[in-house]
């Protein structure tokens, strides 16, 4: 009996301190060597987001293709935001996708497409789905490790799954305002977005948000284009101020950069308390009341 109370306590600490206790049975961000070890276990779907033509010219043996599209779709001026929950239904049986599957999303490439890689992953992990990975160096780091590559497109039969939202990971622009007011707000884009000297037309101001601290994906990889060890993210996280205790708001320019940041910190160091907002600055720009800050840190 004493056992168990002090596995509890041990359980309850880790929710308490970080939130680092969840359920996964695979890493959150795989390499090439993991997945080629893994590459017949049958509960494994590997998803190809990348375009058809690139998928049936070589793909990884037995992957899937689900064109990264109509993961993201745009709604009304909004890009990238989540499907109908009928149509991401759709989504994730129609890739042979079940409850206990082990999902690895891959893209073209690492560093420069890990970003759309995650917000595939984020809409699975929202969908209720608990064992879903990112290959970090995509699908040019697979053929230039020398793995084997296949032409032939392959089908599986649909998933048994129900799409569960886990609204905890979403918030709006409503919940962005008040995190203003003594929030932490992490900033997701390039430091030349970050800091006001560049930025897409779809967002109305240069600049971050007030107080936001910069978190870009960049910071992920190494000049190698490998993914950097998980004590440098937290040596990152550290500097910045930055621990699984706080409430944390990802955002970027139109919610796609932000997910790698929550992807970094709710799945590969298992903070709990962060969300990301869809909508980011190409939404919050527009609105009167905020006026975002230009060459500075915060």
């Amino acid at each position: 009996m004493r056992t168990n109370r002090s596995l509890l306590l041990v359980v309850v600490l880790g929710l308490i301190l970080g939130g680092t206790v969840f359920a996964r049975d695979i890493p959150a961000v795989v390499d090439v060597a993991w997945l080629e070890a893994n590459l017949n276990n049958p509960k494994l779907i590997v998803l190809d987001v990348r375009k058809a033509e690139d998928y049936k010219a070589g793909n990884i043996p037995g992957s899937v293709n689900s064109f990264y599209g109509p993961w993201a779709p745009n709604k009304g001026q909004l890009s990238a935001e989540l499907p109908e929950q009928d149509d991401l239904q759709d989504l994730i049986t129609g890739a042979g996708i079940s409850s206990d599957s082990w999902v690895v999303v891959v893209e073209s490439s690492g560093k420069s497409r890990f970003h759309f890689a995650t917000r595939i992953a984020w809409t699975l992990a929202y969908a209720g789905l608990d064992n879903v990975a990112v290959l970090a160096e995509g699908y040019e780091g697979w053929t230039k490790a020398g793995k084997k590559v296949s032409t032939e497109a392959t089908k599986k039969p649909a998933g048994k799954f129900t799409v569960k939202p886990r609204k905890q990971y979403l918030v709006t622009m409503n919940d962005v305002l008040k995190a203003m007011n003594g929030g932490i707000i992490v900033d997701a884009r390039p430091y030349t977005d970050y800091f006001g000297v560049t930025k897409p037309a779809f967002v109305a101001q240069f600049g971050h948000l007030p107080g936001a601290y910069p978190l870009p994906s960049d910071w992920f990889f190494t000049p190698e284009d490998k993914f950097v060890p998980k004590s440098a993210i937290e040596e990152v996280v550290s500097a910045l101020g930055l621990n699984g205790n706080q409430e944390i708001i990802t955002y970027c320019n139109s919610g796609v950069f932000c997910t790698a940041a929550w992807w970094v910190l709710h799945e590969v160091l298992g903070w709990q308390k962060v969300s990301s907002y869809d909508g980011s600055a190409q939404e919050i720009s527009k609105n009167p009341s905020v006026t975002f800050r230009k060459y500075v840190w915060r």
